[in-house]
Formats: structure tokens, sequence, C-alpha cells
């Protein structure tokens, strides 16, 4: 992996990106690939100016509207899931619910994964994530469309992975009809008021589910 934060051209934002990648794999982010991808994207580009000394503590931070940018555990965690079981391979099709502000869409993106869809709900979240992502310049691409993600993106189904950065209280069926037998989707469910987070494997037979651990994120909400 690069060694970020070595040589006199890095600035102190590199540092402190290689310094949280360091973190991450102490906390047990084994995927030399997600690590990889982690120390690529600069995470102070997708946070509140007045916030950027903050983007690499391992926390939350808002973004307005109710929203927020997950931590960098959060998003490493769920990009090792999604990819648990089998090599990455940049031909598989992932769909993404919840854009945010792009943050987790660029982590897909520097996996160098070719097609990626990201549904974002909020009109201006949906307009500073393209921002966002044409600021970082990433080689791969992403599709991103405002709308319902409770609806995913039936058009373009199946997709080998489904990850959801916001937690309904229950699995949307249409999001199940819509990934492809071998594919695996990782999300957060609200619970009661307590979030888990899941991954959900859909199999020729049915479908596999395991609650990996507790979880923390806004609620997703169904338009209709």
């Amino acid at each position: 992996m690069n060694k970020v934060g070595q040589g006199a051209g890095w600035t102190g934002f590199e540092l402190r990106r290689a310094r949280m990648v360091a973190r991450l794999r102490q906390m047990g982010i084994t995927r030399e690939e997600v690590l990889e991808a982690m120390v690529t994207v600069p995470r102070h580009l997708f946070v509140e100016e007045a916030l950027r000394s903050r983007a690499y503590d391992d926390m939350s931070l808002p973004l307005g509207l109710g929203q927020t940018i997950s931590q960098p555990y959060t998003v490493a965690v769920m990009t090792q899931l999604l990819f648990a079981k089998r090599p990455i391979n940049v031909n598989q099709r992932i769909l993404e619910i919840g854009t945010g502000c792009g943050y987790q869409t660029a982590i897909l993106q520097a996996l160098k994964i070719k097609e990626i869809y990201s549904i974002e709900r909020i009109r201006s979240l949906h307009e500073r994530a393209k921002q966002n992502l044409r600021a970082v310049r990433l080689q791969s691409q992403a599709r991103l469309v405002c709308g319902d993600g409770y609806l995913g993106l039936p058009q373009q189904a199946p997709f080998d992975g489904i990850m959801l950065t916001a937690a309904p209280k229950e699995v949307p069926l249409p999001l199940l009809q819509q990934l492809a037998i071998g594919g695996r989707m990782v999300l957060p469910l609200d619970e009661g008021g307590i979030q888990f987070l899941w991954v959900i494997d859909k199999t020729a037979k049915g479908f596999q589910e395991t609650c990996v651990q507790k979880a923390l994120f806004v609620p997703l909400v169904n338009d209709n």
C-alpha cells in the first residue's frame, strides 16, 4: 500500500489520512484494497469547510439537512463486508442507497468498480455529491440519481452488491428483488430504535441473513 504521509510533498491532510488508515487496520479492516481506497480518497473534501480539521477523526460529521457523513470505520467496514466473500471484481454492478455527500461513492470509485449507481432523495445533497466527486477526479465514474432509494433502480438491475447508508425499519422488498443471485446487500436496520448492521446474501434457494454489529445511521425515508 502507498505510504501516504512520507516525503516533503505531502500535506497535513495526507498525513492525517495515513494515520486514519493505520487506525482502521488496527480496528480490524484487513482488505488491502479497502485500505488503499481509504488512503486514496481525500475525506476532507466531502465535509463542511469549518469541520475539515476533524475530517480524519473516527467520527461522523454533520452535513446539514439532518444528514451526516459516516465515520471512517463505518465506511470501511461496510465496504469490506460488501466484498468479503469474493475478490473485488471491477465488472460488478453496485447500487448505493443514500449518496449523501458522495464519500462512500468515492470509496467504491477508488476500488475501480466500473458500474456504480447511487441514489439520493435530497436534491441539494445530490448536487453537492456531484460537485464533490468531480473535485476528487477519480478514474471510475458513478451514475448519480435523485430519487427514492426504497424503489432502487429496477431498470438497471440485477445488482451484484447493494449498500444502504441509511437505516430502514425493514428491508425494502424492491431492493431484495433487484439483488442478483450470488449478490450481497449490506445495510443497517432500525429494530425498535436500536440499529444493527446486517449482511444479506441471495442464493438460488433464498436469502441468508447475518447480523454483524450495532450501528448508528440516519433513517431511510420512504417517499411513498
